[in-house]
């Protein structure tokens, strides 16, 4: 065993990816039809679009992700050619047809579907130098097929368009491909919308289910009361004719009909009730003309409430957005909040960086082997650190620092700061003009001092001579 070991090279790949490929399908260990295929990317695109915790949750993670602005750190600090190496990616940045802010965005739904491809296009720029055109997204349901090696390293992937139906190859050096594979080292990852989705699924159930006892409920319909036989009798007896039987009872089938409650919600009708049909004639406790509303049990509404509160929860735990359900039960505190926010801020901070990895070795490889430079001046992209910033906070800490002795000059970067976090504008610093030196002043400071000029001191060599 030991000589079998010793005969590896150490440079040699020896296992295999936990999954498996069949002619460029990927084979999904799925039981659920609606998950097999790219069809699930169909009804992760409808949860988006329908369940209202997934798409404010989704949407308020992507906001932040695009909010955070982007530098490009030089290889080597205080090197002039590679301050300008990481200012030509900068500009290239800059100079697409797309925002950066979008294609981050966009890229950034790979914590979701399980992984984004965006594909660049380059260009040639005035200087000679090949730049960026544009980076375009390529939708994951039109992902069907991927190039894979042995060890499970993809080398490309194959769109169908959906206008021609024609399958087209996306090398790997010409795609920005980012994964999600906490989960699984399959290609296409597993993003956090395959966990919501039998959430979800059970959340529109008990939606429907609230809906159908809703409609059903009778409690509350009014219902009217009104001798219908014994006007039909006098009908027929030529008491009162037809017309008249419609207008006495339509007051009572308006209200009906109109029952909205308003200001001027009303109804009068005749207080006269039964009366036994014996010689006494007594009369009986039921009106003739009365107006009611259904009662009822409570039924099961509440219930159902409650299950569609706790499986938004469940959902909203999922996408790390909790902190947005707080106050919705008159539960929670602000520092409870805070620290929830806090942490939605780390999972956004975890984003930006493997983002940032991505588009490194994606976006500025591709510039890099392009134009041919140096390696070991490739630059670094740093997105900022999203948090939250308390201005009571800040100023608290600034009042500290000059209580401490520390205090902040006007012309610090700090003050300005704090404008931009209260929304106010910068100082405009306006220097005093230096006064100009008396010339009488100037020139009697020119003479020399005769009470001091035939000082010891004043000769060299420190003695009179």
């Amino acid at each position: 065993m030991a000589e079998e070991i010793s005969k590896i090279a150490n440079t040699q790949t020896l296992g295999a990816p936990g999954f498996a490929v069949h002619s460029g399908y990927i084979v999904s260990p799925e039981s659920n039809k609606d998950m097999a295929g790219t069809k699930r990317y169909t009804k992760f695109s409808e949860l988006l679009v329908n369940c209202a915790i997934v798409g404010a949750g989704v949407r308020y993670y992507l906001n932040l992700v695009s909010k955070a602005s982007w530098s490009v750190k030089p290889a080597m600090e205080n090197n002039r050619q590679a301050q300008k190496l990481a200012d030509f990616v900068k500009e290239t940045m800059d100079g697409m047809e797309t925002p950066w802010t979008r294609i981050v965005r966009r890229a950034a739904m790979y914590r979701f579907y399980g992984f984004s491809v965006q594909e660049w296009t380059a260009k040639r720029r005035k200087d000679g130098r090949i730049g960026m055109l544009d980076v375009a997204v390529r939708p994951q349901s039109t992902i069907d097929r991927w190039d894979v090696d042995d060890h499970g390293k993809v080398r490309g992937v194959y769109q169908t368009s959906p206008q021609t139906f024609k399958e087209i190859f996306l090398p790997r050096g010409k795609i920005i491909y980012v994964v999600d594979d906490s989960l699984s080292d399959n290609p296409e990852g597993i993003g956090l919308f395959r966990q919501i989705y039998p959430h979800a699924q059970r959340l529109a159930a008990y939606e429907r289910l609230e809906g159908i006892g809703f409609e059903t409920d009778l409690r509350g319909i009014p219902i009217g009361r009104a001798p219908l036989a014994m006007l039909q009798q006098m009908v027929q007896e030529g008491k009162i004719t037809e017309k008249q039987m419609n207008d006495w009872i339509k007051a009572l089938t308006d209200f009906i009909e109109n029952h909205i409650r308003a200001a001027d919600s009303g109804l009068m009708l005749d207080s006269l009730p039964y009366r036994t049909t014996d010689e006494k004639g007594n009369p009986s406790t039921i009106p003739m003309w009365d107006v009611k509303v259904i009662t009822g049990e409570p039924g099961s509404l509440e219930e159902v409430a409650a299950s569609i509160n706790r499986v938004t929860r469940q959902i909203a735990i999922l996408l790390g957005v909790e902190q947005l359900l707080l106050g919705s039960d008159s539960t929670g505190s602000h520092a409870l909040s805070r620290d929830k926010t806090n942490a939605f801020f780390l999972i956004i901070d975890s984003t930006l960086t493997e983002l940032a990895e991505s588009f490194g070795k994606d976006y500025i490889g591709a510039l890099w082997r392009l134009n041919g430079l140096p390696e070991e001046l490739k630059p670094k992209f740093v997105p900022e650190a999203i948090k939250f910033k308390d201005i009571e906070q800040v100023t608290r800490a600034i009042q500290d620092l000059a209580s401490a002795g520390a205090k902040l000059a006007p012309e610090d970067p700090a003050v300005n700061e704090v404008r931009d976090l209260l929304g106010l504008s910068h100082a405009v610093v306006v220097k005093e003009p230096e006064e100009e030196p008396d010339e009488l002043e100037g020139n009697r400071n020119d003479k020399p001092d005769e009470a001091t000029s035939g000082r010891r001191e004043d000769v060299p060599g420190g003695g009179n001579k």
